[in-house]
């Protein structure tokens, strides 16, 4: 399991992406303000991705436009 953080002015994206055991790569997503640590609500994605990279891709992609729309 990896773990990135990405940030806005205000908000911190905590994002995961790990092994799901045979199944491929799942990913999730916490936005909390700026400087707290990774909360209990993740936003956790439906997809079972079948590369690890395809998986980063996607969650940056969402961290990224939650961020935004916060400003």
């Amino acid at each position: 399991m990896a773990n990135r953080i990405i940030s806005s002015m205000t908000h911190d994206a905590h994002m995961t992406v790990k092994d799901h055991i045979a199944d491929g790569w799942v990913a999730s997503l916490c936005i909390v303000p700026k400087g707290e640590s990774e909360g209990k609500e993740l936003i956790n994605l439906d997809t079972v991705f079948e590369r690890e990279d395809v998986a980063w891709e996607t969650v940056e992609t969402l961290a990224r436009a939650e961020l935004s729309s916060l400003k």
